[in-house]
């Protein structure tokens, strides 16, 4: 009987703003001056019915009534009137409505306080529908899950059953789409890509001016607008004044796209009943589509204006058998499961008393032909391997970061790199590579193997072998992301290369679903490039050979996973990021030389502003001690060539690297590094161009240990600290923008030019 309260609940509050579905008379609000229509405006009856208008500014109803309505919305003045069939009626701009007081803002705290503390678990059925109109390409997601929410924003979706019309397999990646968020009380809510700051969330107030639209001993109603003019996001908050409880909440967004969304609630335990949401096109210039690129399926609206029929999403969401979360519960690791598979209880959908919900899906053989005809999985397979680098060709996937790269030791370096992918095994892995350098004219080359030991805890045993050359100085972090990038631009001025052959074993093993760890041994022979001898406890060296141990780990706290088949698989990463590496060098293990230790420690932050600014931290130290070469020494990543012109430096910038920072000017022993980025929100001008401002301040500083021990090499330390600002305009045309660097402080240079950097950037989104 619950079940079937909160069901009936969940369609009479649907009648009431979407009445579009059943109703046949309509109201129409236009601004009188504009002449656009109004939103989010309501009409009450002599009886204290409610009703709300869509973004057409429609107010739709079942029935006639011929007692007097009263109309409001905010910024506009109150009408009364006789409802009479299709009227438009014009609202008059007023002042401002009343904004929210103390005590009022005391109340909605408590009502939010009281929702989102709730802890309960749920049936949830939806789906989701993007009809392009007058086309049969219609896509069609269905999914039956069990939600269990948390005390705070933590939760909980184990998906049994999903189906998508055309599709006789369902691919990772259209299992973590997420079209809106379920749990609304928390800062951001999503919709399909964007992340928008709830007004239900913990910011709302410095994101959002809350006005009291209407109040009455049953009913508050608030409205709330973006305190930020240039964004259109708006809403209404219905308030129950007898059970003092939320009962819906509406967000609208009439811009680039357009938007409408309303969640329900049920009135005394605070339940959710529903979340429906409407989408379709605005006035363009944002790509907006389930899938993303080129795939015609699922998309809403293209990046630039065509003659394509436009699409429309239409989502449902629904609440059912909703009950208490047992307070024993383990929610210690929590994370997302999904269980991909067909929807077999066709009873599951026929028991949702609503016509979106039960009615079947169109003929799939239009869709299930575009699907077969256009390779659509494999599109999209290949897609998302080609972001972290590869292409996928059958059971091997070709590493694309190795074909072709530039620096000064090796030239042009060609390369060829294969690694297998799940169509050979999920369970075992092989990739090898080879690559030629045509100034040095010698060969590279490497292969590698992995076992997967557990898929729960991604626990894998790898070996490796390689033969090849690396930047002296250089700290990579073992647990960071595989990045790719169609330019590296520092690579193609490094001039400071040593030769190394390596063979590696290593564990690595994720101790929770947010803590990535890898432990790695490793025996190395190091050849020298240039001439250079270090003075160790045991004499001097040129070449030496090393047995060492490395153990990383890596920390996000705030990121999401999710489980496909005992297998977390990363579904967004969310700021801070730590990272941590300590390594050890054993001197008489296997013959090895030197005897050092290195530790490293990194913490990344991103956090975005309510006006759509974004700053970026990126804080980093580094100490080495014991016999430690120049080799495995530190510098602070510089990206300046060595020459004298500025034109001659002109390169391309990175993206944590200092650009008025000569390559080999400085290296350390133990150094500390801050970055701080202030990124300003884009000015999109088309699809092609979308500058956006960016000021950088960087900073380093560090020593070096018993420096008389390096000999046949000069370089400086950084014991004072070096100071570098910089100005970017990104995106300008086709990804490329324009960097400005200087040097100042302790280490500004004589020569004003030399303290200059004037570079281009690079940032395509893949």
């Amino acid at each position: 009987m619950k079940s079937l309260f909160f069901v009936f609940c969940f369609i009479f509050a649907s009648l009431l703003v979407h009445g579009q579905i059943r109703s046949k008379d309509t109201l129409k609000l236009i601004d009188a001056e504009s002449k656009k229509p109004i939103a989010n405006a309501i009409l009450i009856t002599k009886h204290h019915q409610v009703y709300q208008s869509n973004l057409d500014g429609d107010l739709l109803f079942g029935k006639k009534f011929k007692d007097s309505l009263t109309i409001k919305a905010a910024f506009y003045q109150d009408v009364n009137c006789l409802y009479q069939k299709q009227d438009t009626i014009f609202l008059k701009p007023s002042s401002s409505p009343k904004i929210l007081g103390n005590k009022e803002k005391n109340k909605l705290d408590s009502l939010i306080l009281k929702a989102s503390l709730l802890k309960f678990k749920s049936r949830v059925v939806e789906r989701t529908k993007i009809d392009p109109q007058n086309d049969s390409l219609i896509f069609d997601l269905r999914k039956s899950s069990e939600y269990k929410k948390y005390k705070g924003s933590t939760d909980q979706v184990i998906i049994d059953q999903i189906d998508i019309n055309g599709f006789d397999q369902i691919d990772y990646n259209v299992i973590r789409q997420n079209i809106v968020s379920y749990n609304l009380f928390q800062n951001k809510i999503n919709f399909l890509k964007d992340k928008i700051y709830s007004a239900l969330g913990s910011t709302r107030y410095r994101a959002y001016q809350f006005y009291t639209l209407h109040q009455d001993e049953r009913q508050t109603i608030l409205f709330y607008k973006s305190r930020q003019s240039r964004y259109a996001w708006q809403g209404l908050i219905f308030i129950n004044n007898k059970t003092d409880a939320i009962e819906n909440y509406t967000m609208s967004f009439d811009a680039e796209y357009q938007l409408y969304f309303m969640s329900t609630f049920e009135s005394f335990n605070q339940f959710p009943l529903s979340q429906e949401l409407y989408i379709r096109p605005g006035y363009g210039g944002e790509k907006l589509s389930f899938f993303g690129g080129t795939i015609k399926l699922g998309e809403i609206q293209q990046s630039s204006f065509t003659d394509q029929p436009q699409a429309y999403l239409s989502h449902l969401r629904v609440y059912d058998d909703i009950s208490d979360l047992d307070e024993t519960t383990d929610n210690t690791i929590v994370q997302t499961k999904f269980y991909s598979g067909k929807p077999k209880e066709i009873n599951l959908w026929q028991n949702i008393a609503y016509e979106f919900m039960t009615e079947a899906p169109k003929s799939g053989e239009y869709v299930s032909d575009y699907v077969s005809n256009n390779n659509l999985s494999s599109r999209l397979r290949r897609r998302n391997a080609f972001k972290r680098g590869f292409f996928p060709i059958n059971f091997a996937d070709v590493d694309l970061k190795r074909l072709v790269k530039l620096n000064n030791y090796e030239g042009f370096r060609f390369g060829l790199g294969f690694q297998t992918n799940s169509r050979f095994s999920d369970r075992f892995r092989l990739g090898t590579y080879v690559a030629y350098g045509t100034k040095d004219a010698s060969f590279k080359h490497g292969f590698s193997g992995g076992a997967l030991l557990n898929k729960e805890t991604n626990t894998w045993l790898n070996v490796d072998y390689a033969q090849d050359i690396n930047e002296v100085g250089t700290n990579k972090y073992m647990t960071d992301q595989r990045a790719y990038s169609l330019f590296e631009p520092r690579l193609v001025n490094i001039t400071y290369f040593y030769k190394y052959k390596t063979v590696g074993l290593d564990i690595q093993h994720n101790f929770s679903p947010k803590i990535m760890t890898e432990l790695r041994f490793e025996r190395s022979e190091i050849e020298q490039t240039r001439p250079y001898q270090f003075e160790s406890s045991d004499g001097i060296l040129k070449d030496y050979k090393l047995s060492t141990a490395k153990f990383g780990l890596r920390w996000t706290p705030n990121s999401t996973h999710l489980s496909i088949d005992d297998r977390v698989f990363l579904q967004s990463e969310n700021s801070p990021t730590i990272s941590a590496q300590v390594e050890q060098s054993f001197s008489d293990v296997f013959k090895s030389d030197l005897n050092f230790t290195k530790v490293s420690a990194k913490f990344d932050y991103i956090y975005q502003h309510i006006n759509n600014h974004t700053s970026e931290l990126n804080l980093e130290g580094n100490i080495g001690f014991g016999d430690l070469p120049i080799t495995h020494a530190f510098h602070a990543l510089p990206n300046s060539p060595n020459k004298e012109k500025i034109v001659n430096r002109f390169s391309v910038a990175g993206v944590k690297s200092f650009e008025t920072m000569y390559f080999n000017e400085f290296f350390s022993s133990r150094q500390a590094t801050l970055h701080f980025k202030h990124y300003f929100p884009s000015y999109r001008i088309n699809r092609f161009m979308a500058p956006q401002l960016v000021l950088i301040s960087r900073h380093a500083v560090g020593d070096f240990s018993d420096q008389f021990k390096h000999q046949e090499i000069e370089f400086n330390t950084i014991d004072k600290v070096y100071n570098e600002a910089a100005v970017e305009v990104n995106n300008v045309l086709f990804g490329f923008g324009l960097s400005l660097a200087y040097r100042y402080g302790a280490y500004h240079l004589p020569t004003f030019e030399d303290n200059v950097s004037f570079k281009f950037t690079f940032y395509l989104k893949l």
